[in-house]
């Protein structure tokens, strides 16, 4: 009897060009809740050179080591093979606080202030740009995980790339702009003030109405000109989304993010819009 395979898998691939590259390439691997997205980027080359998507019905964050060296077997390539592994984890486990407040052996009583552990909690935490500390937590299990499978990774927290993104734009501030990421059952929502993130945080929401609830709060919340207030938009979101006509009705502009003309991209990335898997594509922004 044929058993049925664990997780479904799409890509987006220039074999030859991964094949020419991978000893000069990053491997990144975006892990969440349902879905690795993984992402191989050459910065020499200045290209996406490919885009994996895996999804599963329980949970990445459970899987034993075996689950994911059988579902990273599946990617045709040498996953040792690369230059560089970033391993980057999307969750609501996580604090920005002050480089001038951080003190490292108490990292994790300041994400219990606003954040609920669990005993198998490991607190991780990395050092940002403009004097600024990220602290997140996964499992302990999940990490003994990524490290048995990449010894010499580096684990980072989605919020550590989009403070990359913001600051790699931030010349181009609008007062009024606010920037929204859109995961599957969560948000980020980030506000730039003088060049500088002026407001960051990650919501849980149930339907289109939370996040339209959320934004507009958040923009009374900064004194925004609701008149001029710009949405940027980017993530899991379709430009037939029933989300944006509903955004529209509230909020005079919503922009959906465009792809970044200065990388080079695999032909079969136009099956999908610039804004869907965005966050990914600019990961050449933190790749070494």
């Amino acid at each position: 009897m044929q058993i049925q395979e664990a997780f479904t898998l799409k890509k987006y691939i220039d074999r030859d060009a991964i094949e020419n590259h991978i000893h000069h390439s990053t491997l990144f691997l975006y892990f969440s809740s349902k879905t690795l997205k993984v992402i191989i980027a050459s910065k020499s080359k200045n290209a996406v050179l490919g885009l994996f998507i895996f999804e599963v019905t329980d949970d990445f964050f459970k899987k034993s080591e075996l689950d994911i060296e059988s579902i990273l077997n599946t990617l045709d390539f040498d996953k040792h093979g690369f230059s560089n592994i970033k391993i980057i984890v999307e969750n609501n486990l996580h604090t920005l606080i002050p480089e001038a407040l951080f003190i490292a052996e108490k990292a994790d009583s300041y994400l219990k202030l606003n954040q609920t552990l669990s005993n198998d909690s490991k607190v991780l935490f990395n050092r940002l740009p403009k004097n600024m500390v990220n602290i997140f937590a996964i499992s302990e299990s999940f990490y003994n995980t990524i490290k048995a499978i990449f010894p010499q990774s580096e684990i980072t927290h989605v919020v550590e790339l989009l403070q990359q993104f913001f600051n790699s734009f931030s010349h181009k501030e609008n007062k009024d702009n606010i920037y929204v990421n859109i995961h599957d059952s969560t948000i980020d929502i980030a506000h730039l003030k003088n060049n500088d993130l002026n407001f960051f945080n990650t919501f849980k929401v149930d339907a289109d109405t939370d996040i339209v609830y959320f934004i507009l709060s958040i923009a009374e919340h900064l004194k925004l000109n609701q008149d001029k207030l710009h949405i940027s938009l980017f993530g899991d979101v379709s430009s037939s989304s029933s989300l944006i006509g509903l955004m529209k009705k509230y909020i005079p502009h919503v922009e959906l993010m465009k792809r970044p003309d200065t990388f080079s991209y695999p032909a079969s990335f136009r099956e999908f819009q610039d804004q869907q898997h965005y966050l990914q594509i600019n990961s050449l922004l933190c790749a070494s």
